[in-house]
């Protein structure tokens, strides 16, 4: 219950926080004082050289514990203070205002090797638990990926016994169990693409859909019509200081709205076709609210009690997941004595997992997949082929890969 409504309620507060986000180019709402300080909120998002955002849940164990009683799935004492604890975090930054960056252009490389990010840019991705101690974490800087985990913190979060998990690290190659005892490990985002040897024999990579100019200019208008009939705005006043805004809309027909908004675009972007041609039974008939707190007129952070999505959370049993961002956060950096991995380490690593993994079994290791196949599984986007080929060598099978992708997707 809890996953699944966590799953739900991350794609309403974003989708939330950008549709309010379009208010900015929407003059109709302008005359409303509470919409008109959310335009204004985020008209300051990508101005500045860096952006910062953190998701977690927002309660105590017990309030955890007391939520799934509500809702007739009890959550152990263990679990409640690993959700309370846990947190995503995300930070970028740039040498250049945010807003200014642009998608790397250019063709893939004969191998299929998809072009360069912009290399201007840097990114942070960290999960983290108790106290805020890192359990995994990912950063991209200058053209490098960096990596490291904690195995034996993320064991203890979740009550397992870390001595006892410490010990699977001891089975991995060298550089994968020192990576997951929290020491970094740096490599060349681009070597994982030629780690592919599993059969086929390269090719262009799939291309990036594109949107007719007539659809997009159709598309901006029926957004900008749903955000002016769907949404409302209240202003709270004040609350620890901030103002505090909450924004409502009937779950169901906002869903079938922006249904109806995006189907001409199936045409162009395959895997709209995947969406359904009206809300899902599961959405609820009825207004849901999210709230949005502004500090010095930029949006500071963004709250949704998962309790909306069930009719059998009784009053006084709130969930809240809050999402806090961060403006002109300090630049994300490359982290000092990351041992430095070549694309033979890669390689050699990939090939042991994929042995390993089927040691245990009688399959063996993956077939390696067909020209068509990896064709198939990177026509809707949402599979490049180098990440097709690479999980084929650590293992995973032509369905396995296509279950990751539909998931993607």
């Amino acid at each position: 219950m809890i996953r699944r409504s966590a799953r739900t309620a991350l794609a309403a507060a974003a989708c939330g926080a950008v549709l309010a986000g379009g208010l900015a180019a929407c003059g109709t709402v302008q005359q409303l004082n509470a919409a008109d300080k959310v335009s204004k909120a985020f008209e300051t998002f990508g101005s500045g050289k860096s952006f910062s955002a953190k998701l977690s849940v927002d309660a105590t164990p017990a309030q955890i514990q007391a939520f799934g009683t509500a809702t007739g799935e009890e959550i152990d004492k263990d679990s409640a203070a690993a959700l309370s604890a846990v947190s995503l975090s995300i930070a970028f930054s740039a040498d250049k205002p945010l807003k200014d960056i642009q998608p790397a252009k250019g063709a893939a490389g004969g191998n299929g090797a998809a072009p360069a990010a912009d290399p201007s840019v840097s990114a942070s991705y960290t999960l983290s638990g108790k106290g805020g101690a890192p359990l995994l974490e990912l950063r991209q800087v200058g053209g490098k990926a960096y990596a490291r985990g904690d195995l034996a913190g993320f064991a203890q979060l979740v009550g397992e016994n870390a001595a006892e998990v410490e010990g699977l690290a001891e089975g991995l190659p060298a550089a994968l169990g020192n990576a997951l005892k929290g020491q970094w490990v740096g490599f060349d985002a681009k070597a994982l693409g030629s780690t592919g040897g599993a059969g086929g024999t390269g090719g262009a990579a799939t291309p990036a859909p594109t949107l007719d100019p007539k659809a997009a200019e159709n598309l901006n208008a029926s957004l900008k019509g749903i955000l002016t009939h769907d949404l409302s705005f209240e202003d709270k006043g004040k609350q620890d200081g901030k103002d505090r805004i909450t924004v409502t809309a009937p779950a169901r027909k906002l869903t079938d709205d922006l249904l109806k908004a995006v189907e001409p675009l199936a045409k162009d972007i395959p895997n709209l076709a995947k969406l359904p041609k009206s809300a899902p039974s599961k959405v609820p008939d009825r207004p849901l609210a999210l709230d949005l707190y502004l500090d010095g007129g930029a949006l500071s952070a963004v709250t949704f009690d998962l309790a909306q999505l069930t009719e059998k959370a009784a009053p006084g049993t709130p969930l809240p997941l809050r999402i806090a961002f961060g403006h002109d956060t300090p630049a994300v950096q490359a982290p000092a004595g990351a041992t430095e991995l070549t694309t033979e380490d890669i390689n050699g690593l990939f090939g042991e997992l994929a042995a390993a993994g089927g040691a245990g079994g009688s399959d063996g290791p993956a077939t390696p997949l067909t020209d068509a196949q990896i064709k198939e599984l990177t026509r809707d986007g949402a599979m490049n082929e180098e990440q097709v080929r690479l999980y084929n060598a650590m293992g995973l099978g032509y369905q396995d890969i296509k279950d990751l992708a539909d998931l993607k997707a």
